[in-house]
């Protein structure tokens, strides 16, 4: 006798019913409870109070809005129910790699010049045989499968189109996040029209091709995605948020190179191979979150180094860097007050950050199409708002410093 479905009642999509019985496992297993304790908007949340929610609920919408990718004809004629069942695991599972307050996480690899992929984790997460996850996966699915989910979530599987519903410009992932980010901060500009450019996706000469009348709505959810970039992930509290983070770690680095002796070893143990930029081991990433992260940076507050101890004290009292407007105070007026304080360690907290400009549209890396009567065009070839963005470079430099400073 088969088991009844899972229905998970979501603020975002409603009932979402999950019939398969490894995804329901999956969604039990300790490792992707753990992202409960993964905050989706990491600073966010300190901008927008209600912005709470986690990398648990986003998954699960994930695998839903895939779902209804392939409930569409396109999908279910071209695709058998094995091929569908991996695309949705994946979508399940592509955050499972995140660490501690989301991308935040990979300023420690900034710090060490080494990349820190949330990616790469969630492969190691996936394949690795001490894991519930794997665990689960290898009861039912065999070897080349497990391998094809790490190469969906990496971006690297031959089949574009299948990867295309995981990580491309116009994905399951990107309508989620966007839609789950704009309700709960209470910011409106993250509202698409999803179900009509789902409804209408078709594929055509091996592309994910949308017909010319769901136009509006791909051009409405890209410009939307750039307000909510604007107004949420670069908001100044936010990027504040991150700076002080990885100013923390930079400081952490500094002295554990200088074999300075801390009071506190539990963070140094538990993150001293990311502090030598290698990749931490699976049990170890597990038992990192949220919580468990920002109670070891609590204890730093009683180190002896001043500059440690305020660090930490800045992250847990919500007192981050600041913006600094550079038409009422100059750079050598802040290094200036905070070298009467740091004396030569000043530039710790004096930090400067390179804003690339957020593309609408990049045309570039897995293009959005459109079939037309002349036959199927990239999007930036149909859209006259897409291509007049096309030359918008919005790149800057900005300095923050702590709020003492500017006052």
């Amino acid at each position: 006798m088969s088991k009844p479905p899972l229905i998970i009642r979501d603020s975002v999509h409603g009932d979402m019913t999950i019939k398969e019985q490894v995804a329901i496992d999956l969604i039990n297993s300790k490792e992707f409870q753990r992202l409960r304790r993964i905050n989706q908007l990491a600073g966010g949340q300190f901008v927008f109070p209600s912005a709470s929610h986690t990398r648990f609920s986003h998954c699960l919408g994930v695998y839903y809005l895939i779902s209804k990718f392939l409930q569409t004809k396109p999908f279910s004629e071209k695709y058998d129910e094995r091929q569908q069942l991996l695309v949705k695991l994946a979508g399940l599972m592509h955050d499972i790699g995140h660490g501690p307050f989301s991308h935040t996480f990979e300023q420690i690899g900034i710090v060490t010049k080494t990349k820190i992929s949330h990616e790469n984790y969630s492969s190691l997460i996936i394949s690795s045989s001490t894991t519930e996850v794997n665990q689960i996966l290898q009861k039912y699915l065999n070897p080349s499968e497990i391998k094809e989910l790490c190469e969906m979530i990496e971006g690297n599987h031959q089949d574009p189109i299948l990867s295309s519903l995981v990580s491309s410009q116009i994905d399951a992932d990107r309508m989620d996040y966007l839609l789950r980010d704009a309700m709960t901060s209470g910011v409106a500009y993250g509202h698409l029209d999803w179900q009509w450019i789902i409804r209408n996706v078709t594929i055509m000469e091996n592309k994910l091709v949308f017909p010319e009348k769901v136009l509006y709505a791909i051009e409405s959810y890209l410009i939307g995605r750039y307000h909510m970039y604007q107004q949420i992930y670069l908001h100044p509290i936010s990027l504040g948020f991150d700076l002080t983070f990885r100013q923390l770690f930079q400081r952490l680095y500094d002295l554990q190179q200088t074999n300075y002796c801390f009071k506190n070893q539990e963070i140094i143990a538990l993150l001293k191979p990311l502090l030598a930029g290698e990749m931490l081991d699976v049990e170890t990433y597990w038992d990192l979150d949220d919580y468990s992260l920002f109670t070891a940076l609590k204890k730093l507050v009683t180190e002896d180094d001043e500059i440690l101890k305020d660090l930490a004290t800045m992250l847990t009292t919500r007192n981050f860097f600041r913006l600094v407007d550079e038409e009422k105070i100059n750079q050598e007026e802040i290094a200036k007050k905070l070298k009467k304080k740091y004396k030569t360690y000043y530039n710790y907290f004096m930090v400067s950050y390179d804003l690339k400009s957020v593309k609408l549209y990049n045309s570039t890396v897995k293009p959005i199409y459109i079939a037309t009567k002349n036959g199927i065009k990239m999007l930036d070839e149909v859209s006259e708002i897409i291509d007049s963005t096309k030359s918008m470079v919005n790149d800057k430099k900005y300095f923050f410093t702590i709020g003492a400073v500017l006052k």
